[in-house]
């Protein structure tokens, strides 16, 4: 499921290749973030992983890593700010 789950992604990503992100054909947006939210669900189910649980980890986590004072305005990686 990771590597469909990957070529999904990449699909996506094919789509703004060499063009403004507002020239990007909608549906077909659409198409690929929903085949790449059915496999990332599928993923968390398989592992037994609360989505909104994880989510909500990763957002404490990432203000924990990147405090608003220290990295708003700039794309340093944490142990750089």
């Amino acid at each position: 499921m990771a590597l469909a789950l990957s070529i999904e992604s990449a699909e996506l990503l094919e789509l703004f290749l060499w063009k403004k992100a507002e020239d990007a054909n909608t549906e077909k947006v659409k198409e690929e973030l929903a085949d790449i939210f059915s496999f990332a669900f599928l993923l968390a189910e398989k592992y037994g992983f609360d989505v909104k649980e994880i989510v909500l980890d990763k957002i404490k986590n990432n203000g924990e890593k990147y405090p608003v004072d220290k990295s708003k305005g700039t794309a340093k990686k944490y142990d750089e700010l």
